[in-house]
């Protein structure tokens, strides 16, 4: 079991590695360790379903034009 402030690096971490902010030897290192170590499996597991959730519910316009009309409607809206 890991203690808090190694959780926050923990997360901090996955994080850097899903935001592809890791050199590669570090996310080698990382991925084997995700591998061996249950932690740091289930904070890799939880982080892989929020993102996986967050891009099921996005919207994206096929056209770039849509997108920037509808940031004016925002800010043009009383």
């Amino acid at each position: 079991m890991i203690n808090i402030n190694d959780h926050e690096e923990l997360r901090k971490l996955v994080g850097m590695y899903f935001d592809q902010q890791l050199d590669p030897p570090t996310q080698t290192a990382f991925l084997e360790k995700v591998d061996s170590d249950p932690d740091y499996q289930q904070a890799y597991q939880h982080e892989l379903m929020i993102r996986s959730k967050i891009k099921k519910h996005i919207h994206r316009p096929v056209d770039s034009s849509q997108l920037v009309q509808a940031i004016k409607n925002q800010i043009l809206k009383p």
